[in-house]
């Protein structure tokens, strides 16, 4: 075996490595997948509008609604989901594979954006560490319209970075790539629509200078995008420009509620630090970005309300996150000024705009960011630590550095997912935290208990602890209708006479208990107890 390796060429072996990180990655994303897959209410809504296009052989003109607003994107998202539910089959599991295709697709993807930045070794051990990213994977294990972002992102620069660096036909053909990407990319996410525009401008300014854009290139990049959206173009038609004001009134409203600029100005900065390295090391608040948590432990810290190992680790966070950012993003900027090789310092100016033009954005709307925004800058981070890496293999001539960073991170990230994994098997999340999201899994069980439980009856009423029913409750509803059950949920305007069966969901932290005001109203008859659910069959008294 030690002589087969030695006697491959250096490409082979990093062919040979490549493939066994992606296959790594591939299994990441895909364990267990139909059983673990997230089904909230957005996905309920998505394969019901799937399941409709199908059974009516008619494709969506506009997508899902931008978050807090009446404007709906692009229907590109539902597209790939309706071409999924063509090849494999119209269900919950199969629309989500279009997001863990591109996800996977997109392991190699950022090994040719690390690989023209750093050399093969640092190339491999960052695409390694991509693989196994706990916030990369946990967005590719279920079907969102933003999680297919970095991949599109991605395939955007890397296409520009070829325009420039090639000639002939094969030059349009990355024209096209570049053309296509963006088209997508604007119809994953809100601020994709306003990002990857005027990055193409900036980029065709770039290769304007470098005397490689041609006309026709540009021609095929923007007739590329226009037919990505044609779709979107004739809904505005149809509509008279309907969804564009809707947009216009969702910008405006969105830019009301964000007229601190200072503040706003740090809240980005705080966010932009945090997701650097939450993104890397799975260390974070996987939904708010912002300083408040980080000021009310701040105050903790010169009292007994914290312990001291707490203290350490609350400190060492701060400093490491902020080194890491502030410094990654220095070493990058220092490598731009002083790269002699035309192509890299190319792409890095590339790479540099991106981030500099989202930053800018994001602090125009910081009010609104949470870590799912900084999906659009997945790869970044990775870079950062790869510019991060070559300056102590410059500096230090010491490789082993680079052996216990990659460690480290790894470690942190496989401890994460091993963690979530357990959770999503034993319940562990809601137990120990908020309800999030139900699982496909946990769905077919409520509602095979449900059914098995409802003395025959094709109607059953479901109630549940607050928060539980405006997540979950479409989604037990779409899975109840396949199994010829119509679930109603239970409100203040249902009487229920003596006798009456009533199916009750809530966390499995009590097992089977109920607080008294219930049990005074029914008597529970079953009670099972499934991963984070306690679900009860109960009897009206």
């Amino acid at each position: 075996m030690r002589k087969f390796w030695k006697n491959m060429t250096p490409n082979k072996k990093t062919i040979l490595l490549l493939a066994v990180i992606v296959i790594v990655g591939f299994v990441f994303r895909s364990y267990n997948f139909s059983e673990w897959l997230r089904f909230n209410m957005d996905q309920s809504r998505d394969i019901n509008l799937v399941e409709k296009s199908i059974e009516e052989n008619s494709w969506p003109l506009l997508g899902p609604k931008a978050g807090g607003t009446d404007f709906k994107l692009g229907p590109i998202f539902y597209h790939f989901q309706i071409i999924s539910a063509k090849i494999f089959s119209a269900d919950p599991v199969s629309i989500a594979y279009p997001d863990l295709f591109f996800s996977i697709l997109s392991i190699p993807l950022f090994f040719l954006l690390a690989r023209i930045l750093f050399n093969r070794s640092i190339a491999l051990s960052l695409s390694g560490l991509f693989s196994i990213s706990y916030f990369v994977i946990k967005y590719s294990r279920f079907g969102w319209n933003p999680n297919s972002t970095p991949f599109f992102v991605m395939l955007f620069i890397y296409a520009v970075y070829q325009i420039n660096n090639i000639q002939g036909r094969k030059k349009n053909l990355w024209a096209i790539l570049a053309g296509v990407s963006m088209g997508i990319g604007v119809q994953l996410h809100t601020t994709l629509m306003i990002i990857m525009p005027i990055s193409a401008l900036i980029f065709a300014y770039y290769l304007f200078k470098n005397k490689t854009l041609t006309k026709a290139c540009v021609g095929i990049v923007f007739i590329g995008a226009m037919l990505v959206n044609a779709p979107q173009i004739v809904g505005e038609l149809q509509t008279g420009g309907l969804n564009t004001r809707a947009f216009i009134w969702g910008v405006m409203d969105k830019n009301g509620r964000n007229n601190n600029f200072g503040n706003n100005i740090i809240l980005n900065a705080t966010c932009h630090i945090r997701a650097n390295y939450g993104i890397l090391s799975s260390y974070s608040n996987e939904e708010n970005c912002g300083y408040d948590d980080i000021v009310r432990k701040s105050k903790k810290l010169d009292s007994k309300k914290m312990v001291f190992s707490d203290k350490i680790i609350f400190t060492l966070y701060l400093f490491v996150a902020t080194i890491f950012s502030l410094g990654g993003y220095y070493l990058a900027f220092r490598e731009f000024r002083k790269e002699t090789d035309l192509n890299r310092k190319f792409f890095a100016k590339l790479a540099l705009s991106y981030v500099f033009l989202t930053f800018v954005f994001f602090t125009v709307w910081a009010t609104e960011l949470s870590m799912r925004f900084f999906l659009i800058l997945e790869f970044v981070p990775f870079l950062l630590l790869g510019f991060w890496l070559k300056f102590a293999q410059e500096k230090l001539k010491k490789r082993w550095i680079t052996i216990a960073f990659i460690a480290l991170f790894s470690l942190l990230n496989l401890q994460k997912n091993y963690s979530v994994f357990n959770d999503l098997q034993f319940g562990g999340r809601e137990v120990n935290g908020d309800f999030e999201y139900i699982t496909l899994g946990e769905a077919n069980f409520v509602i095979k208990y449900i059914k098995e439980n409802n003395d025959g009856d094709s109607v059953a009423y479901m109630d549940a602890q607050a928060g539980y029913l405006f997540k979950a409750f479409r989604s037990l509803q779409y899975v109840a209708q396949k199994s010829d059950i119509e679930l109603v949920e239970f409100g203040k305007e249902i009487n229920l006479a003596s006798g009456s069966r009533l199916f009750y969901l809530k966390n499995a932290g009590e097992k089977c208990e109920l607080p008294d005001k219930i049990l005074k109203k029914y008597i529970i008859e079953k009670c099972e107890i499934y991963r984070q659910f306690s679900v009860f069959a109960l009897r009206v008294r």
